[in-house]
Formats: C-alpha cells, structure tokens, sequence
C-alpha cells in the first residue's frame, strides 16, 4: 500500500482511531497529534549546525548495528536520545528484528520528527509485519529531559544508541541557540582555565555523561558515533571509576566518506552495568583491526598504553614551566608584513611606526625546523608583562598609539572575558620569558613532537603566538642542550605515547609540563647521548635558578 492511500483511507476517523490504526502499521504510539491525516515532512528550515550537524546515513547506521550486534549484544529496548530524522531507528529495526520489543527516539526539532514519523509508516506499508515493536517517538530537549519518565524495567536489556551533536557549547552560543544545556561550568573547571577555554564542552559529551549518569548501573551497551575528543574525556573522566563500565572500544572511521567533513571520529562502545574499564582499546571500523589501546596506566593517561610502558620512568613534572606564547586576537591590525621596505598589516593599509614595539613574529606553521632562522610577519608588543598601562606608548610612541587608536574598533571587538577591565590595547601571554634571547619552541597544532631552537631574528628576540610553547633561555649553548634533551629518542618516545594527534590541539602545557628533565638527563648522560659538559651545563643552569629563587627545584646531578 502507498503512504497517500493508507492516508486517505483515515480520513472521516476520529483522532483515537486514525492512531490506532497507524500505530497496528507501524509500531508508532500517538502517531497523529490532531484530525491532520496528512503527510508533514517539512524540514528544510532546520539549523544544521543547531539541531544536531548531519544525520547518519543508512549505510553506516546499519553497519553500527551490525558489528553491535556482532558482539552477542541483544536489546529488547533501544534508546536513542537525539534520533532526528530516525535513521538509527530504521536500521535497528532491520538488523535486530523481533529481538527489540520497544524504541524510544527523543527529539528536539519537531520537523525531524515528523519526517521520522512517516518514514517509518512507509517502510512499514513497504514491507508489511517487519515493525512489531512499539515506538515512542517524544518532542522534547534532551538537556532536560528525565530519562525515568521512560519507566524501562531494569530487567530489560537496553541498547543506547545514535550520533548526538558534534558541535560545542560554545559554538552553540555563537549563534545564539536555545537548543543548550542550561548554563553551568559543566566540568567544574576554575579561574583562568574556565576563561581561555577548558570550560568549553561538546553537547555530545554532555549528553553521553547525562546517559551514563542515569543508565551506567543498568544491563546497557552504549554504542555512539562521535569526535575523538569526545570519547577521550568520556575515558578521561573514568580516572575515578565514575561509571560503570567495561570493554570500552573506539571504532575509528572515515569523516569525509560518512559525513564529507574533516574531523577525527568514531563509534564509541561500552558495555554498562559491570566493571570500571579506564582503557580504551582503539580499533578501525571496517576492518575491526586493532590499532592501539589509550587511557589510564595508574595515575596517568596516555595516549598508548604498550608504548607509555617503555619510556614511563621519564613522566614525571618537568622542572621549567612552559609557557604559551603571545595572544592578542586582533591579527589584522598588530600582525604585520614587510614589502619593499614598508609596513603593512591584512588591511592591506601601509603603516609608519616607530619600529621599537615591532618584533619578529612567528606561528605555529612556522616552527618546521630544529632551528628557525626565518620569519613572515612582525608583530606590535604593547606590553612586557600584562599590568602594564599602555597609555604610556601615547609619549614614547606617538606615531604608534596614533596607528592603535586609529584601529580602537578592532580591540573593542576583542570578545574574550581575558581583556575586560584591562588596560586598553593589552594582550595577553607576555612576560618576561617573551624577551628571552633564545627560546626553544613546539608548534600546538601540527603533528609534530620535534622541539625547535629560536633565536634572535633582526637582531631582536623573537615572538611566538599562543598556539605554540616555549622555554626560555639568556645563553645559547644553555638553550642548545636543552633541546638536545628534548629532542633525545627517549624523550621523543614518551611524547609519542602521551600525544592525541587527533586532537585539535596535540600539544598542550599540561602534556609539556609531564616531562621529567632531571631524569632525561641523567638517562641520557648514563647512555652517553649526553656528554660530561653537555650535562654539567645544564645542572649549572638549575642550580642558578634555585640560588635566585626563581624557581622551587629538586635537582641533584651526580656524574
């Protein structure tokens, strides 16, 4: 039978009737709302973005359900808790069978619904008594909904299943949605960190951790497609035994196939209800092939678990604090290039300053070499360290503070919290290890562990930007050796057992900060990589440190 005649075969029937009738054909509880027995499949003003990034085609839907069900995983009731336009549905439904007794999709944007509500009707009239199980199809924000409203016997296998949003809170906020969590430091991070950043979250994160909250004590499998990232904190967070977890795996896909998009990806899959698994073991998606397993190794994640195992004697905290670089979020008018002589920033606008506060400027794509001796841009330092009062630049530097206040719009568009009740044109990742002579640098954004030597450009020392770190040095012969160290194979090893190349940012402090150079060092003095003087050097170059109470260290160096 065609959807247009079961349709109009409803018409003179009451609402009670029609629902009845439709729920015989399809499973689907309520199906009409009111004495409309029409078809309303109109989606075409949802917000990609806003009402859940792309929906999962068939092929790979029925492909998770399949390898799902490939593991003995026997649902008699599915969950999915962002269903959309229901292809999930559709595939359980065809792979599992007469084993699931009910479904229940949950979702927000009711044209997704009722686009779901009739695809299910013409695959039932299709291909009659294949649906004979119940399905609550409920509108309703996922943010706030009680997921005990569903009354799911606790004796009941269940199956949680789908691809929540892959777009964070943040972003979200950009665009002014109301489809967000409500407002709170979801992961309870404070002070600086919550305003450069790690308070962000993905609402697929979001809504996996209200699942696990609700369901992890349950008999459950939780089978998700999601970003990398988001499956990394899920197991990040497992460092107390959160949930109640167990053969936690990560089935790695291809993005720009399933979704044409660029962003590392996966199908994550737990077991619940049993156990407190804080290791993911990583696997390909088609080819179910093992490729790595990450997680917790006592108090330490690591990004490879047999790796971290060969080189773990050298995590530890490192002696040096690393440091972001410059951050000023305002590239188009301090950021500038040199043509023919003159000076101009992405204005396309020639500029005439005084050339004191211009330094050589380098980015993340930058930083190639084990030794930078070439740069692109220059950049306007307004500060040495952030209290400065930049009002001072309007007499030392008139032609200068003419040029910023001519541009004072861009700095006032300048969205982060970090520059609010602060002095006008500052900036903010300066100090006073900017100004070291020789600076031994990592790029954050590329796949690269290799440390690189900068030193003076132009005859001034040189300034990175805030995606990559730094240590810096007065000497170059102290400089030096320090980049052997971390550049040494054994470093080297654990730097590749703790980096997430997935990530967005692979390097971060946090990770840089885990390198234990005292041990290095005296790793690699015992197997000669370092020689006697090589190693004398640096302990000279702690123990000054310590004299000047610069820093707080425990560093003994015995030959």
């Amino acid at each position: 039978m065609q959807l247009n005649e079961f349709l109009g075969g409803l018409s003179g029937k009451t609402l009670e009737e029609a629902n009845r009738i439709a729920e015989a054909a399809c499973g689907i509880v309520d199906f009409f709302e009111e004495e409309s027995y029409c078809v309303n499949t109109d989606a075409n003003q949802a917000s990609k973005i806003e009402y859940g990034d792309w929906q999962t085609n068939l092929e790979l839907a029925r492909n998770v359900c399949l390898l799902v069900k490939s593991k003995c995983i026997v649902s008699s009731v599915i969950v999915e808790p962002t269903c959309g336009t229901g292809t999930f549905i559709l595939a359980s439904i065809a792979i599992f069978g007469d084993s699931v007794t009910e479904i229940y999709g949950i979702e927000i944007f009711k044209p997704y619904l009722n686009k779901l509500k009739f695809r299910l009707l013409d695959y039932a009239l299709k291909n009659p008594g294949v649906i004979r199980c119940k399905i609550h199809l409920i509108h309703q924000n996922i943010f706030e909904f009680d997921f005990g409203s569903l009354r799911i016997c606790k004796d009941k296998n269940l199956l949680i299943i789908g691809n929540p949003p892959w777009v964070t809170n943040s972003k979200l906020g950009e665009i002014n949605s109301k489809n967000t969590p409500r407002k709170s430091n979801y992961k309870n991070v404070k002070g600086l960190d919550a305003i450069t950043g790690k308070a962000n979250f993905d609402i697929a994160e979001y809504i996996t951790c209200k699942l696990l909250d609700y369901f992890h004590d349950r008999k459950a499998y939780l089978a998700f497609l999601m970003k990398n990232s988001v499956a990394k904190s899920i197991v990040y967070g497992q460092v107390s035994g959160r949930y109640c977890m167990e053969s936690i795996t990560q089935y790695d896909f291809d993005t720009k196939k399933e979704f044409d998009v660029s962003v590392a990806a996966c199908l994550f899959v737990a077991k619940l209800g049993c156990g407190q698994a804080k290791q993911c073991t990583v696997k390909d998606l088609y080819s179910h092939e093992d490729k790595l397993k990450y997680g917790w190794v006592g108090d330490c994640f690591v990004s490879n678990v047999q790796f971290y195992s060969q080189n773990s004697h050298v995590d530890g905290r490192c002696q040096l604090i690393w440091r972001s670089g410059m951050k000023h979020d305002c590239s188009k008018v301090m950021e500038l290039e040199k043509r023919g002589g003159k000076y101009f920033n992405a204005l396309s606008e020639e500029v005439d300053i005084e050339p004191d506060l211009l330094y050589p400027f380098l980015k993340s794509s930058d930083i190639k070499e084990e030794k930078v001796t070439t740069f692109r841009k220059y950049v306007i330092v307004t500060q040495r360290s952030t209290s400065d009062d930049t009002s001072i630049i309007k007499e030392k530097y008139p032609r200068t503070y003419k040029y910023l206040e001519k541009h004072a719009e861009w700095f006032d568009k300048r969205g982060s919290v970090i520059y609010k009740n602060r002095p006008k044109f500052c900036i903010f990742g300066i100090g006073s290890y900017s100004f070291k002579k020789y600076k031994i640098a990592i790029a954050g954004l590329y796949k690269s562990t290799t440390f690189s030597l900068v030193g003076p450009l132009e005859n001034k020392c040189t300034m990175l930007d805030d995606t990559c770190y730094l240590l810096g040095f007065d000497n170059e012969e102290v400089a030096l050796c320090f980049l052997k160290i971390l550049n040494s194979p054994l470093v080297q090893r654990l730097m590749l057992s703790l980096v997430f190349f997935d990530a967005k940012r692979s390097i971060n402090k946090d990770l840089l900060m885990r390198i234990d150079i005292e041990k290095a060092a005296s790793c690699l003095c015992k197997e000669n990589y370092l020689t006697r003087e090589e190693y004398l050097v640096v302990g000279a170059y702690f123990k000054s440190l310590k004299r000047s109470n610069a820093q707080q260290l425990k560093f003994d160096f015995c030959i």
